[in-house]
């Protein structure tokens, strides 16, 4: 048992904690099983219920934060905890760490003398109930008014696993600590605990090999993923399609299961780019034609050639978002479109959607939906492949491959894949 809870029997939960912890950690809570404390998922978008069962002391932990003004992190899996000037981020890791007891004694911990609480000393602690050393990573700054620590979690990022009969499951994982001094405003301490949190990952990579990475927050889409429409009738195939287009279709969904969701996208965007000169193209000479047939053209008057070499012209300085929507008024039906929105997508589409810097869709206004969705497209792909350090982006910042609103891009996604599809149809 912990020490926050040590002397204290039986623990005891009334309906307003009970109530506390069910808002705070998004749970429904079913009942108490010996020493857990049993919950469901509130929603479990469409697969199986498991039930997550935290530790009666680990339940009263987190209760006693929660009334100390604790709360979860909006962008990723974690706490911070004001009151004590404390963050804890929930990590991956992405290879097997240096940090061994074959090699502990290669490694010196840049650790003084501090006014935190700490569990455990560099460079490992004991898990006495299954008898396993974790590594135990921690530095302190120069004047030991900061500790930034890698080591098991606290009770505030207690694993929701289902509850084991036999008790052999284990119950922790690695998170990253930020111990500031003392009691930091909200805004401060998401602030200072970022900056420190990525500067420390970053140089453990760079100076010692070690891949740890901050998990962004995910949640279950309020919406249902659509189901495209399937043919049971299997024919033989008449569809003409590229080697490199049908490398790109064929790959996003082998990103998306490894979690690579702006991989997913740019793979459906790329087989776009690949047709974009040949539907300008087609435009351009669709433009010139309808000059030759033109009733006034007289191919003696310079005036009427002028405006073949004007026409041409334009074309050649088309941009890629000009070209787009060209290649999405030309291949994509409007109806596909209109078909593609009556979707409900949880209002992932308008002002209040997940996706920021990027234009809304209005299907009911003034301009077409190609247009709309070409420049809701375009504006996506340069967030995801631009990271100028610049004030002229400064409202459009780079969509990381593991952040909130990667995890959010499905829809978008998907929209990605009816165009392309629509695209290679058109042009086959």
């Amino acid at each position: 048992m912990s020490e926050a809870t040590e002397g204290i029997q039986p623990i005891s939960f009334d309906a307003d904690d009970i109530s506390r912890i069910e808002r705070v950690l998004g749970l429904r809570h079913l009942h108490t099983l010996k020493d857990y404390v049993i919950f469901e998922h509130v929603d479990a978008g469409g697969i199986r219920k498991l039930r997550p069962a935290i530790p009666l002391d680990s339940t009263y932990e987190i209760l006693q934060a929660i009334a100390r003004g604790a709360e979860k992190m909006e962008e990723y899996e974690g706490w911070i905890d004001p009151g004590k000037g404390f963050a804890e981020f929930e990590i991956g890791q992405g290879a097997s760490s240096p940090f061994t007891s074959r090699n502990a004694d290669r490694f010196n911990f840049e650790n003084r003398p501090c006014s935190h609480t700490h569990k455990g000393e560099p460079p490992f602690v004991h898990d006495k109930d299954r008898n396993f050393m974790h590594p135990l990573i921690r530095v302190t700054s120069g004047d030991s008014s900061t500790c930034i620590e890698i080591s098991p979690n606290s009770a505030l990022c207690t694993p929701l696993l289902p509850w084991d009969s036999d008790s052999r499951q284990v119950r922790s994982q690695t998170t990253l600590k930020i111990f500031l001094d003392g009691e930091t405003e909200k805004s401060e301490l998401l602030r200072r605990s970022r900056e420190l949190a990525n500067s420390f990952i970053f140089e453990l990579n760079a100076r010692h090999g070690v891949l740890y990475s901050l998990r962004p927050k995910w949640e279950r889409p309020s919406y249902r993923r659509r189901t495209t429409a399937v043919s049971n009738a299997v024919r033989f195939p008449k569809t003409p399609v590229p080697d490199n287009v049908a490398t790109l279709f064929s790959i996003p969904n082998d990103f998306a299961m490894r979690g690579n969701h702006t991989l997913s996208y740019l793979s459906y965007y790329q087989i776009l780019e690949h047709y974009l000169p040949i539907a300008h193209r087609r435009e351009a000479v669709k433009k010139v034609r309808r000059l030759l047939r033109s009733l006034d053209f007289d191919e003696e008057k310079d005036s009427s050639i002028l405006q073949i070499l004007s026409s041409v012209e334009r074309s050649h300085g088309a941009s890629e978002s000009d070209q787009l929507r060209t290649l999405i008024e030309e291949c994509v039906p409007e109806i596909r479109l209109q078909e593609f929105f009556s979707f409900d997508y949880g209002g992932h589409f308008g002002k209040q959607g997940p996706i920021s810097g990027v234009p809304v869709i209005h299907s009911k206004s003034g301009e077409s939906l190609a247009s709309q969705v070409a420049k809701r497209v375009y504006a996506l792909r340069n967030r995801i492949v631009h990271a100028k350090d610049d004030v002229r982006y400064a409202e459009s910042k780079v969509l990381l491959p593991v952040s909130y609103e990667a995890l959010r891009l499905y829809p978008d996604i998907e929209l990605l894949r009816v165009l392309a599809i629509e695209v290679i149809v058109s042009n086959r």
